[in-house]
């Protein structure tokens, strides 16, 4: 099957990020894991256009067995660009590679990196130094005991890839409905990342820090002839 990149956007895409605009920021695309050492950890996050936000903080809080709870990263959130997005520098290590939940928080105080913030493991947190969660999303390898703090979890098979996401974007770029729908998988092997050749099918998006999230989709002739072989099969079923 033939494929193409496609900015995902268009009508539907340029409407999401123009309702995102009038909301609160979300989690847009992260990496934490990728092809070869993991110099390229990442985290985005979309919003209002040339926004402060500095007073949100993303989270990374641990999800594997006795660890669940702990606070891993805390990562202050700056200035939207005239795009709505703000991202983190490339980092190595940033994130790590097994069960963990991303939190997008307001008004963090008192926290410290390494406070166990789910002291019994039940998934439920005993502390909460923030005013509100505002986004959050997770990521499992499916670790017996492992815990996540996000009602949206991208688990191995979450898309029929049987795999761990290493990352993820949201597809429209800003679209915010709080299920798995959201996201979609980024390209393991590191499509969009410099000096690195990729592997994208359809179904996963391009590694994109800091713009326009993009998602691998097949060519129009092949969607012409799905199009049409659906349109045949409704009328055998009518006939």
């Amino acid at each position: 099957m033939k494929i193409r990149i496609l900015a995902a956007a268009g009508a539907f895409g340029l409407l999401t990020a123009f309702a995102n605009s009038q909301a609160l920021p979300v989690i847009n695309e992260f990496v934490a894991d990728h092809a070869g050492s993991d110099t390229n950890e990442f985290v985005e996050v979309f919003g209002s256009a040339n926004s402060d936000l500095s007073n949100f903080f993303v989270l990374e809080i641990e999800g594997d067995g006795t660890g669940a709870g702990v606070l891993d990263e805390i990562i202050q959130v700056g200035t939207t660009d005239a795009g709505g997005f703000w991202v983190t520098p490339y980092a190595a290590g940033m994130l790590e590679n097994g069960t963990i939940t991303l939190l997008l928080v307001t008004d963090l105080s008192g926290a410290t990196v390494g406070q166990d913030l789910d002291t019994d493991n039940d998934g439920v947190f005993d502390t909460t130094p923030w005013t509100s969660i505002v986004d959050s999303v997770g990521v499992t390898d499916s670790g017996s005991g492992d815990v996540n703090y996000s009602s949206v979890v991208l688990s191995p098979g979450y898309d029929g890839n049987s795999f761990r996401p290493g990352g993820a974007s949201r597809i429209p770029n800003g679209v915010d409905t709080d299920t798995i729908a959201d996201w979609m998988r980024n390209d393991w092997d590191g499509e969009g990342f410099p000096g690195f050749t990729g592997t994208p099918v359809v179904g996963e998006a391009l590694n994109t820090a800091g713009s326009t999230n993009l998602a691998v989709v097949p060519e129009p002739a092949t969607m012409a002839a799905l199009a049409l072989g659906a349109i045949g099969l409704i009328r055998r079923r009518r006939s």
